[in-house]
């Protein structure tokens, strides 16, 4: 209950703290796209434009020494999430729940290292300083993540 109020006030920040744009239009360099039901709002991206429908759309989440940021994050169906480490230490980005993995759905720690680990919301290893790992999500949903090397380092994706 505590986690949907905390998304729930984060969105609520996004959405005052933004400028509302109509669709089709162009956004300065390293804006993101963020959806809010029909509403759509500038972000920090890598496209620097609004995607048309059924095209996806590329974010980016570091992880620092602070945690995952941002770490609350609105995409769209098929988009894809690259997570950066710019830390100092290891840092394994995987779907909730800590240890098993499997809040996304098919998504399990035991698939790491199988035929299935593409598929999966997990990096299934620690990503050193300056690696990255990226995932497409394509199953609508609230998603909580962590850190599997470091629990108290949380997100949270949002699939439209």
């Amino acid at each position: 209950m505590i986690t949907l109020v905390i998304v729930a006030l984060v969105i609520v920040g996004l959405m005052l703290g933004y400028v509302k744009l109509g669709t089709n239009q162009v956004q300065p360099d390293n804006q993101d796209v963020i959806s809010f039901g029909n509403d759509v709002v500038v972000g920090e991206s890598d496209s620097g434009m609004i995607a048309e429908p059924g095209e996806s759309q590329s974010y980016t989440v570091e992880i620092t020494s602070s945690g995952f940021s941002p770490t609350a994050l609105n995409v769209n169906q098929g988009d894809v999430v690259t997570f950066i480490n710019k830390g100092s230490s290891s840092s394994w980005p995987a779907s909730a729940i800590h240890p098993t993995h499997t809040v996304y759905p098919g998504s399990d720690i035991k698939k790491c290292g199988g035929s299935e680990e593409e598929m999966i919301f997990d990096a299934c290893k620690g990503l050193k300083t300056g690696e990255s790992w990226t995932f497409t999500f394509n199953e609508v949903g609230t998603w909580s993540y962590h850190d599997h090397l470091s629990t108290g380092r949380k997100g949270t994706i949002v699939v439209n």
